[in-house]
């Protein structure tokens, strides 16, 4: 599903996921995050994130404090978390399959941002009733 905000930008959901799984990382390496961290963090311009923070603060999935921080709410972190955990899912099953590291994260992305939060549990628990070892997974 996307939104589009008033400026006539579109974010899709999984993109919001991200910034918010950006903000997740980052608030666990430093005191402060702003939204130059966030776009510093995954390669992004200030512009985009900053539009990016404008629909999360509408959505109530983070919170503005002084100076600029970003604080997730209780529904963005659960998101930020959720995210997490398929990326890191994805990402350590393609790495036990023999896939390079640095391929295993681009398209655990790619699979990530691709796949429903209904589908994902699903091939979770197909994997584990076939006995497929899966990795476990802990936001990072």
């Amino acid at each position: 599903m996307e939104k589009k905000e008033k400026t006539g930008r579109v974010i899709s959901e999984a993109t919001l996921d991200r910034y918010l799984a950006a903000i997740l990382v980052l608030r666990r390496r430093v005191a402060i995050v702003r939204s130059v961290d966030v776009a510093g963090y995954l390669g992004y311009s200030k512009a985009c994130v900053c539009v990016a923070v404008k629909q999360m603060l509408q959505e109530g999935l983070v919170l503005m404090e002084r100076h600029g921080a970003l604080v997730l709410s209780d529904a963005g972190e659960r998101r930020a978390r959720a995210h997490a955990e398929r990326l890191d899912f994805f990402h350590g099953l393609l790495t036990k399959s023999g896939v390079e590291d640095e391929a295993a994260r681009i398209e655990a992305d790619a699979i990530t941002r691709a796949l429903s939060g209904r589908s994902f549990e699903a091939l979770r628990r197909y994997l584990g009733s076939r006995g497929v070892e899966t990795p476990s997974v802990e936001a990072e």
